[in-house]
């Protein structure tokens, strides 16, 4: 699989192995990783899919290459079969009683050549090798000058961008249901325009300074995702924005309430306060 980074090699990898129900088998990089933990994986590999009898895929990136060396094993494996003396006559012995019972029903004489060559065939038939690359520079071109299993023994399927029916649909399935109509439509058109630009630009990016600039569907999808997230977060800021001018509005509603409560008891006080007041103004008269 060729393609630059974020195209969906490892994806599409995956999702067609679970399709044919297949198993996915990686190596896992650490510390001081080099040729002879290589070997070791392909020897668990080996033992999953012959002694096993296990579909698998091996997924094989460029991020796994720690060593150009890795990339000699591959090619036997994909020429041959199998990697050269990657087992011991004493690690033979286990795969090779765990088919025999198969081989046998199967006619064939159980002598341990005939046996270890079932082995093989049986690995051959279960293991389905993909490589990940990238065309960016020229490691590629040198892999597949040095290495001619990697095309020969192959079937190249190269990932290029997706076409505008197809961007418009993905944007079209990813984007909230809530966006009918022509607001939907236009910011589909939108989102599709500003992807294809970048890759316009880059393109002139290439022709004027030299320099890549990769577009991906990753990329596009990242850009919805952004979209879909700020979207999140400005629903999420105006709801609480409309919950607290309620809030206050609630309180100014009952504020104006009280006061006008306020306002009647007031008059009637105002009456009472000058009855009382002309009382007290006879009361002096008559005192005086």
């Amino acid at each position: 699989l060729i393609g630059v980074g974020g195209s969906g090699k490892q994806s599409n990898t995956r999702l067609s192995a679970y399709v044919s129900e297949c198993e996915v088998f990686e190596i896992s990089l650490s510390r001081g990783y080099g040729e002879a933990e290589f070997r070791e994986d392909l020897k668990v590999l080996y033992n999953q899919v012959g002694g096993q009898d296990k579909q698998t895929v091996f997924l094989f990136t460029e991020g796994h290459l720690a060593e150009e060396g890795f990339l000699e094993l591959i090619n036997n494996m994909l020429t041959v079969g199998m990697v050269p003396a990657l087992f011991e006559d004493d690690e033979k012995a286990p795969l090779i009683n765990s088919v025999q019972k198969e081989a046998t029903k199967m006619g064939i004489e159980p002598s341990k050549d005939n046996l270890w060559e079932y082995f093989i065939n049986r690995c051959r038939n279960n293991l389905h090798v993909i490589l990940a690359m990238s065309p960016a520079g020229d490691n590629l071109r040198t892999y597949c000058r040095n290495f001619p299993g990697m095309v020969n023994n192959t079937t190249i399927d190269w990932f290029t961008p997706w076409p505008r029916d197809a961007l418009q649909h993905v944007a079209n399935v990813f984007l909230p249901s809530e966006i009918e109509g022509d607001v939907r439509k236009n910011l589909v058109e939108h989102i599709v325009m500003v992807h294809t630009s970048v890759s316009t630009f880059s393109a002139e990016y290439l022709s004027n300074l030299k320099r890549y600039n990769y577009v991906t569907p990753k990329n596009y999808l990242d850009f919805i995702d952004a979209y879909r997230l700020g979207l999140n977060e400005n629903q999420s800021r105006i709801e609480k924005a409309i919950k607290r001018l309620d809030g206050g509005l609630s309180r100014l509603i009952a504020t104006a309430k009280d006061v006008a409560a306020l306002d009647v008891e007031l008059k009637e006080q105002k009456i009472v306060l000058q009855a009382k007041t002309i009382e007290v103004e006879n009361m002096l008269q008559e005192v005086q």
